[in-house]
């Protein structure tokens, strides 16, 4: 697969160049070479999960390489939901090249050992594996969004605040659209999320007959998952919105970070793999 993966990572590229020419010249014909970029790249993305799995015979977010590119193949999703919904081209900026680094990286770390779903017992229990992953995986690119909108909406609000307004202002989107952005993809987000952890505690039921086993990345989620709730609690209040809700959405990407990290960086948990 890695030929495929070679000619996804090519159209994420030329998507992620094209988007940040695109940005700082402000030209449609740039942009409309990205959206095509991303288009093509999207196809053969999907195709390559769906060979995956029916090469390997099972579902293809089992290995680190797989994770990492079903990861992108999420944000890009969330990319496009953005574009179609908010016309917010800037997000892409950030988003592509992100996705490129993802791609780069499982051509790089090839293949790798896969959780052992297959030594699981029990049909009831194997299909809660791909469903928790798959749940989080959308969950982490929704919360991508959140900490891309609430940069954007930082930078955005020290300029008004300092009455000093760059090119790089003028061609974010307004306050109030990336507030709807950062507001619709926490929420979105914090329901996956709970979904997720919720799945992945009925599987740990299932198998060592506990919900919690305070693995690191079991740690890092419930610390996420307060962070979104409290961001949340935050933003349906006239006194949180706006900048202080914004870094706290900053924050907790960061957390989202060491979520996905944690097993690899702390090491001694059944979550790591690859």
């Amino acid at each position: 697969m890695k030929p495929l993966l070679l000619a996804i990572l090519a159209a994420y590229l030329v998507a992620a160049i094209h988007s940040v020419l695109a940005f700082v010249n402000k030209r449609r014909a740039l942009q409309r070479v990205c959206d095509l970029s991303v288009i093509v790249g999207f196809a053969l993305h999907t195709a390559a999960l769906i060979v995956d799995w029916a090469v390997d015979g099972r579902y293809p977010l089992l290995s680190l390489r797989e994770t990492l590119s079903f990861l992108a193949w999420t944000v890009v999703a969330a990319y496009g939901v953005v574009l179609y919904r908010y016309g917010a081209q800037a997000v892409g900026v950030v988003a592509l090249p992100l996705v490129s680094v993802l791609i780069f990286a499982a051509i790089v770390l090839g293949t790798g050992p896969a959780l052992a779903v297959e030594q699981i017992s029990g049909a009831s229990v194997k299909w809660l594996v791909p469903l928790h992953a798959t749940l989080l995986s959308f969950a982490y690119a929704a919360f991508f969004l959140v900490f891309v909108s609430s940069v954007m909406y930082l930078l955005q609000e020290r300029e008004l605040k300092h009455k000093t307004f760059s090119a790089i202002f003028h061609r974010l989107p307004s306050l109030s659209t990336v507030n709807d952005i950062a507001t619709t993809a926490a929420t979105i987000g914090l329901t996956l999320l709970t979904l997720g952890i919720a799945t992945g505690m009925v599987r740990s039921s299932s198998l060592y007959g506990r919900l919690w086993r305070n693995d690191p990345k079991e740690i890092f989620a419930a610390l996420t998952w307060l962070i979104y709730v409290g961001l949340i609690a935050y933003r349906s209040t006239a006194r949180w919105r706006g900048r202080r809700a914004a870094w706290l959405g900053v924050a907790g990407f960061v957390l989202v970070v060491f979520t996905f990290l944690g097993p690899r960086l702390m090491g001694g948990s059944y979550h790591d793999f690859g």
